[in-house]
């Protein structure tokens, strides 16, 4: 797990100081420890975090939802996970309509705490790349095409052919090796020589080929197999 760089925003220095100590006993770093909505937005402006834990109660008058909703106004939100004794659920309710990457409840348990906090940054690093868009030049037009919105792409000579879900085609003067690298997915499988596929659109496979979506088939190579079938297992 990649270390990461997080903000702790609570108003109880107890309860915040066990939180640290936890995320460093995982060999992650905290930036700073803010008991306020106030000086939360001063911390994220110092240095924006990976990843926010986030308490809902604060000091003052606003509160960890406050924050929440700040940070999605940015241009890149950082993943955030709520932490709380609050049994509220009108309050409650308000939390989880900003749409947070986890939620904790105190007293905070060390290894539920540092799966929650895994979990929550895969998922949000997941899906950057899945919505992340790469820059195809066919020779005539250039191309803005989401990783979401590619079915396979097929060697073709000293072309590929990206496929998209629409089942348009477009032309690339790049090898597969350079797309997959900047693709930089692993929602995207090398099964073949020839072919690279979209996992999000693998409806069943076996040790010869994979079934796409509309019943297309896509082979996989004797070299590749056991790379390949682990990965789907995955």
């Amino acid at each position: 797990m990649k270390k990461l760089n997080v903000l702790i925003v609570e108003d109880e220095i107890i309860i915040a100081e066990t939180i640290k100590y936890y995320l460093e006993e995982r060999d992650h770093n905290v930036l700073n420890i803010a008991i306020s909505y106030e000086e939360a937005v001063q911390a994220y402006r110092l240095r924006c975090p990976d990843l926010v834990l986030l308490d809902i109660r604060l000091y003052e008058h606003k509160s960890g939802i406050d924050f929440a909703n700040f940070l999605m106004t940015q241009a890149e939100t950082p993943p955030y996970i709520y932490l709380t004794s609050q049994y509220d659920q009108r309050i409650l309710a308000e939390a989880l309509k900003t749409n947070p990457s986890g939620y904790l409840t105190k007293p905070i348990q060390k290894e539920t705490l540092w799966t929650t906090v895994d979990a929550a940054y895969q998922l949000h690093t997941s899906t950057k790349l899945i919505h992340k868009i790469i820059k195809i030049y066919d020779g005539k037009t250039n191309h803005q095409i989401k990783i979401s919105d590619i079915l396979y792409i097929q060697a073709d000579h000293i072309y590929s052919k990206i496929i998209l879900t629409n089942y348009v085609e477009i032309i690339s003067r790049n090898t597969l090796q350079w797309l997959l690298e900047e693709l930089n997915s692993n929602t995207m499988i090398w099964c073949h020589r020839s072919y690279i596929v979209n996992r999000s659109y693998i409806e069943r496979w076996n040790s010869e080929e994979i079934l796409l979506k509309d019943n297309m088939i896509i082979p996989i190579s004797r070299s590749r197999k056991n790379e390949v079938i682990t990965a789907l297992k995955r």
